[in-house]
């Protein structure tokens, strides 16, 4: 059984080392490793941010097994937005784990924050976070270019030649 707690500062290196992981990073949006330095700034501002949610998810020896985050932002005279972004830990990967994660971490959103809709936002060859979304009750609204990088990747294609997946949760 899963267990989570709001991240706490002496979760920053935990969440460094997850974020820098090789399969994260080739997942991201912004692909580059991300240092200690920008991160532990990032991770600070978080922990205080009243439109961040950090929550650790632990197994039943408390050993954390990965992260699901929250960012809201406020959009004038609209709904905010609330994005998902989460990460398992590299030994806890294939194991069905991301749908409890996203499934406990979606009720402590709508928990503090109301019934808002959640979005997803997943790169089109990540079929793993794909499934783990459908299968928590997250639906394909369409494609976003919210992340484009409108640069140009290793092999010169243009990186926005392939916009992202945006997946909703209202529930």
């Amino acid at each position: 059984m899963l267990t989570y707690r709001p991240a706490q500062p002496a979760d920053a290196r935990l969440y460094f080392d997850w974020a820098n992981d090789p399969d994260t990073r080739r997942q991201s949006f912004h692909s580059d490793p991300i240092s200690l330095e920008t991160h532990t700034s990032w991770f600070s501002r978080k922990l205080v941010d009243p439109n961040a949610l950090l929550l650790v998810f632990t197994d039943e020896t408390k050993q954390p097994i990965g992260q699901v985050r929250f960012e809201r932002t406020p959009v004038a005279d609209m709904p905010d937005e609330i994005i998902i972004g989460l990460s398992v830990d590299a030994r806890q990967r294939g194991k069905g784990l991301a749908v409890d994660l996203i499934t406990q971490g979606c009720r402590v959103c709508h928990d503090q924050w109301g019934a808002v809709t959640i979005h997803a936002y997943i790169k089109p060859e990540n079929q793993a976070s794909v499934h783990a979304f459908e299968r928590a009750g997250f639906r394909l609204s369409g494609e976003s270019g919210k992340f484009d990088n409108s640069g140009r990747t290793a092999s010169g294609r243009a990186a926005s030649d392939k916009p992202c997946l945006l997946y909703v949760n209202s529930q």
